[in-house]
């Protein structure tokens, strides 16, 4: 077998000390992971253990090797360097990995011992991928850390200190709130291994997420929470920089609906120790004045040209980060949901009490949600990463027939989650087929279950409109008839329990999501400092600047030229500018017009805008007498949000507007001279 070198020094630092540290358990006995052997495995139909090869949903074919490639973030763009570190739904080399480490003594029930160093082995390795080797970027478990992820866990989701001890987190809409719970010493003792008096608070940050699945196997369970981040905010996202740079952590697994086989699985992660130094700058890292520049808080927004409803202004900020640390201190705040301005500099939150953002589309408004993100709504996604276009799902502006327009939404993902929760019986008539979500205005739609297909030639085209199909989570079990009691979980998971209740069988997921609260959103991965108190860190992170702003038509030209004497050929210019009047260069453009042949179907045309902010449609020659209606399909760029409410006026009415939907061309007028 072969292994690059930096590997083969990863493993052989972690191996060696085998009867000291990958024995060494850190997970407190008193973490409840019973639930994660069921579903995983003992009542799995699809999954044999909890090894790579016993994944039933990941093929052999799948895992990619790690050749020793070093990958600099800066060379690459967010996307290409997931896909290096993170292949679909592997890790680069964790294959090999595993089977060189072999860190599971018994691949049906591995230990948490056996589990805790296994996760040290694979973070060492992810850094190893970056060329982050040597004692300055080791990361090592830290019993501490990993009791206090728990005691966490418990003040948030349970009441079982909240008799004792002053404060309570039932109905706090507050994603962090027990981040900072430490019990008193005497009450410490019981989760306490040997050899540990107290566990005290310490310099670090805390992280949850919610991307995991609880019938993933423990090999790969951590995979999603850190691709997932990666993913979302790169190499420099705020959430992401533990993973690389923080050299101890401790984390707890909560399984966040015990009697659904298809849950989430919620991971608290503390971190701490000395951060290795970045060998890498950020090539888009400017003054970010609109970004949260707090380390482990979500840098960018969620909702980028949105606003909540019942928002409260709170005055002006000099950037987002001055905005967060408002918020985060201002008790009249909920800790959820946060607004800046772009415009203007106004800061902005919501009561305490909000738990649900119902979006309004506002040029300059930047939302952030920082509630955990989930993989999927009770088994059900959309897959955001891949390319919208023309010609397959997931449409860039086209919709399928029998559309049902809804609420709004913040996102194509927001709106899958609120046709999933059908929260009020709102989304009784929709099925489980497509989404469409309108990046023009925000509108949510559904189809009825009885729309089952969205080829092509069954769509019409409507600006702005994105379409998904929405799958099912390649990691969803169907439940069996009967639910086996648990009689061979780990000997070290002390307190478990021994039987379960059974689940009715389905076939799919189900309508109703039982996995994540139906009154959140729970969209982004969230981290809040965790030193003696809960204000957010003075630590800089590096973070990347995505701004996303809005833009607009600010001029259509039409133009015939004339080709011969009974000919004209159509051009159509359109010019766009962002709301701060700069010409925006490299947007596409798609419009579409009726073939002047005898066919009459529509065409398509798709063009980038120069760096004068114009792009020209150039239409084939036709009959003098011809009108042409050229229809605005979609205007598209990373980091913008295409607001017609802002387009210019022509003749009273907003170009490309509903009122005003298409440009005409023609007829030619042919001057015949006196």
């Amino acid at each position: 077998m072969r292994f690059p070198i930096a590997l083969l020094f990863t493993l052989s630092t972690l191996v060696e000390s085998a009867s000291s540290v990958l024995l060494e358990q850190f997970t407190p006995d008193k973490s409840d992971w019973s639930t994660f052997y069921e579903k995983a495995v003992v009542n799995n139909n699809v999954n044999t253990d909890h090894s790579p090869d016993g994944v039933g949903w990941i093929g052999r074919e799948e895992w990619q090797e790690w050749d020793g490639t070093i990958y600099k973030p800066n060379e690459h763009s967010k996307n290409e360097f997931r896909e290096l570190i993170c292949p679909g739904n592997t890790v680069r080399g964790m294959y090999e990995l595993f089977y060189a480490s072999d860190p599971f003594y018994d691949n049906e029930n591995p230990t948490k011992a056996e589990v805790d160093n296994w996760h040290a082995i694979v973070v060492n390795h992810v850094r190893a991928m970056v060329n982050y080797t040597g004692p300055e970027y080791e990361i090592r478990p830290d019993k501490c850390l990993h009791i206090r992820a728990l005691w966490s866990d418990e003040r948030a989701y349970t009441r079982i200190w909240d008799d004792k001890y002053p404060g309570t987190c039932e109905g706090s809409t507050a994603p962090h709130c027990g981040a900072g719970f430490i019990p008193s010493v005497e009450d410490q003792q019981e989760y306490l291994p040997e050899g540990i008096s107290s566990c005290g608070s310490v310099s670090g940050s805390e992280g949850l997420f919610s991307a995991a699945k609880s019938n993933i196997p423990w090999s790969i369970k951590w995979i999603r929470p850190f691709c997932s981040t990666l993913g979302a905010e790169g190499f420099w996202g705020g959430h992401t920089g533990p993973w690389f740079h923080r050299t101890q952590f401790g984390w707890s697994w909560r399984d966040q609906d015990p009697l659904n086989p298809n849950s989430n699985a919620g991971l608290r992660t503390k971190w701490s120790g000395p951060s290795g130094a970045s060998k890498y700058e950020n090539p888009d890292i400017t003054e970010g004045k609109f970004t949260v520049n707090v380390e482990g808080v979500n840098p960018n927004p969620r909702f980028p040209g949105f606003e909540c409803n019942n928002i409260q202004w709170l005055g002006g900020a000099d950037s987002a980060t001055e905005c967060y640390e408002r918020v985060i201190n201002d008790e009249n705040c909920g800790k959820r949901f946060m607004t800046f301005n772009v415009l203007n500099f106004g800061c902005a939150c919501y009561l305490p009490d909000m738990a649900i953002c119902e979006t309004k589309m506002v040029a300059g408004r930047q939302t952030w949600d920082f509630l955990p993100v989930v993989s999927s709504f009770d088994g059900f996604f959309i897959d955001t990463d891949k390319q919208l276009t023309q010609g397959s799902l997931p449409y860039n502006g086209r919709v399928c027939p029998q559309i049902i327009w809804k609420s709004g939404a913040g996102d194509a993902s927001h709106c899958l989650q609120k046709v999933i929760a059908n929260i009020g019986g709102e989304y009784d008539d929709c099925g489980r087929n497509f989404i469409t979500w309108n990046a023009n205005g925000g509108g949510c739609a559904c189809y009825p279950p009885d729309q089952e297909t969205c080829e092509r030639s069954e769509t019409s085209g409507q600006s702005g409109r994105q379409t998904y199909e929405v799958e099912v989570d390649a990691s969803y079990a169907p439940p069996t008839p009967s639910t086996a009691p648990i009689t061979n979980a780990p000997s070290d998971s002390t307190g478990m329990p021994t039987d379960s209740t059974n689940s009715p069988s389905s076939e799919v997921p189900s309508s109703i999501p039982s996995s994540i609260p139906t009154k959140t959103i729970s969209v982004l991965p969230s981290i809040v400092p965790t030193r003696s108190t809960n204000a957010p860190s003075s630590e800089p992170s590096f973070l990347p600047t995505i701004i996303n702003t809005a833009m607009r038509v600010v001029k259509v030209k039409t133009v015939e030229k004339l080709e011969d004497a009974n000919h004209y050929r159509p051009k159509l210019q359109i010019f766009i500018k962002d709301v701060n009047k700069n010409n925006v260069k490299d947007v596409e453009v798609v419009v579409s017009y009726n073939s002047t042949k005898h066919d009459n179907r529509e065409i398509e045309l798709t063009k980038e805008t120069s760096k004068k902010g114009r792009v020209n449609f150039l239409f084939p020659k036709v009959m003098n007498d011809f009108v042409m209606n050229v229809a605005l399909v979609s205007i598209t760029k990373e980091g913008y949000t295409y607001d017609e409410s802002k387009n210019k006026k022509i003749d009273g009415c907003r170009a490309f507007s509903s009122g005003c939907s298409t440009a005409t061309i023609g007829p030619f007028e042919v001057d015949l001279g006196s």
